[in-house]
């Protein structure tokens, strides 16, 4: 509230030359103790009751002029200036009362001492109904005592949590109604001891409680308990607690299996094997074949060579060793994806165990199901890809802030990840609208309105019939992302504004109103802040959208997330570039991209990760495949060039950087084969001719020391 909004307006105007008698009467008619003294709409002081008491006293007459009573030391507040700042400077200057100014100086009224009260009572009940909406609309439970262990106040988290109506309950014993809360209650309001964190059972419920005493004025008058509804996770915890007993009874399963019964990862590793299994293979103890290749291992195995088919191999005979077998082959399956396979191995008395047979192949689908439970990932965050700190607090302040309705801010620079932020705090909201991204930089000026608002029928030449819904339609109930906001106009900020202010739209050519509820989650990688300051964007605005503000880390800032988002592209190009058979990369290459500071953040690292995939000729990716844009002035010093030719230079072009590679790589190969071409060509990947032919393009001779 502002000084403008209580003071006087009708206050009382003198004259220098007013007599004492007549300002008494203004006083008096008034009802106000003190006076303005202007001359041609100029202030020259004031006076007060009490200055003209002091006149009187001195003086014989009434009909004295009021000058000797002039104040000319006036204690002035700006009209847009809070009570909150009055009452600091009638503090601060010891007065009780003060003359409001507009901003050309002119006298617009006068603040009294009662004036200022009425002020601050109105503002602290207009804080109180704030506060109790707040608690009110919060998804934890609150319920507060006073000393003697009465209620006070349940929110309606709360009533709904237990089924009770306030009015039941409201000055009751809390003994009464949660006898599990009174003794935390008691210690809270008789020993001032606070309970931060409790698993407690309320009824049916089971909750996480933290009670805090309530002090006014430095003494004790009450305390508040605020409890989180955890009966969901305890559920989640039980199950995950028998997926733990039913993998048990998985390594029991395989124990007890006659033949043999092996599962491995989706790189075909070995992740399991039984007795049977290694008895067939004479393998002493399971830890000298753990996390290796199949293949290695059983080379008789043929396994699937697309580890994203679900194709089930069924009733292959083989032969291993001196025994006939047969080979089944079932994929580990989840979100559609391949992610494991077991291979149950048949071989001692086949003849005997066909029905034995059906039996294990149905208990390995059910295992491969609970596998599939096992692994499960509900975590919305898990697309921001960290083992940082500080990406896991900013994973825990989104989590915190999601199920509020307040708009969001996301700082960050490109490429680190806002929208899938975004993304996640719309899925923790829990909101039952859709979420709808719009990048505002990328919409052209004379189409963003209709963007973000839709139009009607007929609205401009060349519109839908029947118009169209905007953006904000779209996400009615539930998130708007409105990336790069920074570019917008101010004229569309001012559109936006209103929208985002009154919580209504109006399309484009149409005279409807439509009432909207939608959370925004605004991003800019520039900062909002000092564009306002700079005047591009609208200060109201920023204020509306920046209620709560987070901040993504740039990668130069956890670089120790590398390794982890390293794997996590490596299995990406996998999968989109068809490339099983790239599944590692040497510490020269990891560190590599340790070393460099990424302008363009994850998004950059992705690029850099799949331009290596296509560069890579083997199974591994080495640090001259890491190619980092040559018009990046710092990556100069993180090339790795030089490792493919000593006499090269790091400022070459890409095409002799990718034949530096090409020859680097056929060397390699070559030596790995003792010169022996047919293997180097079959380790490459390419046929005989192919390698001639590079031998020839690359000038390598024939007299090249393969066997020292």
């Amino acid at each position: 509230m502002h000084v403008g909004e209580l003071s006087a307006t009708t206050f009382v105007k003198l004259q220098p030359d007013t007599t004492a008698r007549e300002t008494m009467e203004l006083f008096l008619q008034n009802r106000q103790d003190i006076g303005c003294v202007m001359e041609h709409e100029h202030l020259l002081g004031i006076v007060t009751k009490y200055s003209l008491y002091r006149l009187l006293l001195k003086s014989t007459s009434m009909d004295v002029t009021i000058q000797p009573a002039i104040k000319t030391n006036v204690i002035s507040l700006q009209e847009n200036i809070s009570v909150y700042r009055a009452r600091d400077i009638l503090l601060e200057k010891g007065v009780g009362h003060a003359v409001v100014l507009n901003n050309n100086k002119n006298v617009v009224g006068v603040l009294a001492t009662s004036d200022l009260i009425y002020g601050l009572v109105a503002g602290t009940n207009h804080l109180m109904t704030r506060l109790q909406s707040l608690v009110d609309n919060l998804q934890e439970s609150v319920i507060s005592v006073d000393t003697e262990l009465n209620i006070t106040a349940i929110n309606a988290s709360a009533q709904k949590l237990f089924q009770l109506e306030d009015t039941e309950i409201l000055g009751k014993p809390s003994g009464n109604w949660f006898p599990t809360l009174y003794d935390d209650l008691s210690n809270a309001v008789l020993h001032s001891k606070r309970t931060e964190v409790k698993k407690i059972s309320l009824h049916s419920t089971i909750v996480i409680a933290s009670i805090i005493p309530i002090q006014e004025w430095g003494k004790i008058n009450g305390a508040m308990a605020v409890l989180k509804d955890i009966t969901e996770l305890e559920k989640v915890a039980n199950e995950l607690e028998s997926t733990k007993r039913i993998e048990k009874v998985l390594d029991s399963a395989l124990a007890v299996a006659y033949d043999g019964v092996i599962i491995t990862d989706q790189d075909g590793n070995i992740t399991k094997a039984n007795h049977g299994f290694m008895e067939l293979y004479g393998i002493a103890s399971f830890s000298q074949i753990e996390h290796q290749p199949l293949q290695n291992i059983a080379p008789e195995i043929q396994q699937q060579q697309n580890k994203n088919k679900k194709d089930i191999l069924e009733a292959e005979i083989i032969q291993i060793n001196q025994y006939k077998a047969i080979v089944s082959q079932t994929p580990i399956v989840q979100n559609d994806k391949t992610i494991g396979s077991i291979y149950k191995i048949i071989y001692q008395h086949l003849h005997l165990w066909k029905d034995l047979f059906n039996q294990i192949d149905k208990l390995e689908r059910e295992i491969s199901y609970y596998r599939g439970e096992l692994n499960k990932n509900n975590d919305p965050f898990t697309p921001l890809i960290s083992n940082n700190g500080k990406i896991e607090q900013l994973k825990a302040d989104a989590t915190a802030v999601a199920p509020s309705l307040s708009n969001l801010l996301i700082n960050g620079e490109s490429g680190t990840g806002k929208e899938l932020l975004a993304n996640g705090i719309h899925l923790v909201s829990n909101r039952k609208g859709a979420f709808i991204k719009i990048n505002c930089a990328a919409v052209p000026e004379n189409l963003i309105e209709s963007e973000l608002f839709g139009y009607a029928d007929g609205a401009f030449t060349g519109a839908k019939k029947g118009g169209r819904p905007g953006k904000f339609e779209q996400a009615d109930k539930g998130t708007l992302f409105l990336d790069e906001i920074g570019d917008m106009s101010l004229p569309m900020q001012a559109k936006l504004l209103r929208a985002v202010q009154e919580k209504e739209i109006e399309r484009i050519g149409d005279t409807q109103t439509r009432k909207m509820d939608v959370r925004i989650l605004a991003a800019s990688n520039k900062n909002i802040g000092k564009l306002v300051q700079e005047g591009v964007f609208r200060e109201d605005l920023y204020y509306r959208i920046n209620v709560i503000q987070l901040e993504i880390p740039p990668l130069r800032d956890r670089l120790d997330d590398i390794p982890l988002l390293t794997n996590h592209f490596m299995k990406k190009m996998q999968t989109k570039l068809d490339k099983p058979s790239i599944n590692d990369i040497s510490s020269e290459a990891v560190e590599k991209l340790r070393n460099y500071h990424w302008p363009g953040n994850v998004r950059q690292m992705e690029n850099v990760m799949e331009r290596a995939f296509l560069y890579a000729q083997t199974n591994r990716i080495e640090a001259s495949h890491i190619l980092i844009d040559a018009k990046d002035p710092s990556s100069t010093e993180h090339s790795g060039i030089n490792e493919a030719n000593e006499h090269g230079s790091v400022k070459t072009n890409r095409k002799k950087r990718m034949e530096e590679t090409d020859k680097v790589t056929i060397l390699d190969a070559l030596k790995q084969a003792g010169g022996n071409r047919t293997i180097a060509a079959k380790k490459l990947g390419i046929s005989r001719s192919t390698l001639y032919q590079k031998l020839k393009k690359y000038e390598i001779k024939e007299k090249l020391e393969f066997f020292l």
